[in-house]
């Protein structure tokens, strides 16, 4: 099932890749001023290596989750969460290129305070924490109704009923939900991390590009945030899809409250939901990056 999703998801990177490609023909513009050029192509350079080298992690840790039974699928659940986080933590320590000006030429400061928090968009910081907060919940539901294999590992899920008993694995008990967990919070910090940076990178030095300036800043974050957002998805679909089929077959027909079939069916499917909209997180990702440019260059050109 695990390979099967994984094909699912390339397929879908492939995919997005394509209308990325088709995007990035169809939106070319008049050239934005010269000393702005190199700033706004390194902006979006900056964010396309991102995502690039996010998938290629992501697309490492599935194939050492493949090469390696032993591990019990374990690098399938974190892989997408290392990947962003990965992602993420390049973009933070990638320097920013800065406008070049001549020497008897002045900078204009701009004496507004920024934090990592500034150019963040409240829509998409709204969908990036109820993605984690779901996460969690999930994740702390599937360990709390998970019981131990011989091993005493919490990865599988039983039922009894008089004289029957039913169990099946792998289930996401705590042994796949604390590494979760634990690659949260380090894609959390990441995400902090490159916020910082793109809140710490200096303003264009004319007053008159402050709305380039914000723009440039505004998209970065989103594709930060969609990238995350695509991260947590695809752990949250993971998990939550292998929890519903592994309750579900382990639900004894005529014994077992209707209640676990009915979360055993929501699991699964919510599951199969939050995969697709990690792949369209991850497209949207790919589609901001490309159009940081592009969009100062529209703007430049209305001025």
């Amino acid at each position: 099932m695990a390979g099967l999703i994984m094909i699912g998801y390339v397929l879908g990177i492939v995919a997005a890749a394509v209308v990325v490609w088709i995007a990035v023909q169809r939106r070319r513009g008049d050239a934005p001023s010269a000393r702005l050029v190199p700033v706004l192509r390194a902006a979006r350079r900056r964010a396309l290596i991102a995502v690039l080298f996010a998938a290629t992690v992501f697309l490492a840790g599935a194939l050492a989750g493949s090469s390696m039974p032993g591990l019990l699928g374990l690098p399938f659940v974190v892989a997408p969460l290392i990947a962003g986080s990965a992602g993420m933590l390049l973009y933070g320590a990638t320097p920013p290129r800065l406008v070049m000006l001549r020497d008897d030429e002045p900078r204009a400061a701009q004496l507004v305070p920024r934090s990592a928090l500034s150019a963040v968009p409240v829509r998409w910081a709204v969908f990036f924490l109820v993605a984690v907060a779901i996460l969690v919940f999930v994740v702390l539901f599937c360990g709390m109704t998970a019981g131990v294999d011989e091993q005493g590992r919490s990865r599988i899920i039983g039922f009894q009923a008089d004289d029957v008993a039913s169990w099946s694995s792998p289930y996401p008990g705590w042994f796949y939900g604390v590494p979760t967990l634990i690659a949260l919070v380090v894609l959390s910090v990441c995400a902090l991390v490159a916020l910082q940076r793109i809140s710490a990178t200096p303003a264009f030095p004319q007053p008159s590009d402050a709305p380039l300036d914000r723009l440039w800043r505004r998209r970065s974050v989103e594709v930060l945030l969609k990238l995350g957002i695509g991260a947590v998805l695809f752990s949250l679909g993971g998990i939550a899809v292998t929890a519903g089929l592994a309750m579900g077959n382990a639900v004894i027909d005529g014994s077992t409250p209707m209640v676990w079939s009915v979360v055993a069916d929501a699991l699964w499917i919510s599951g199969a939901v939050a995969l697709l909209l990690s792949v369209v997180s991850v497209t949207l990702a790919g589609l901001t990056a490309v159009t940081i440019g592009e969009a100062a260059t529209r703007m430049e050109s209305v001025r």
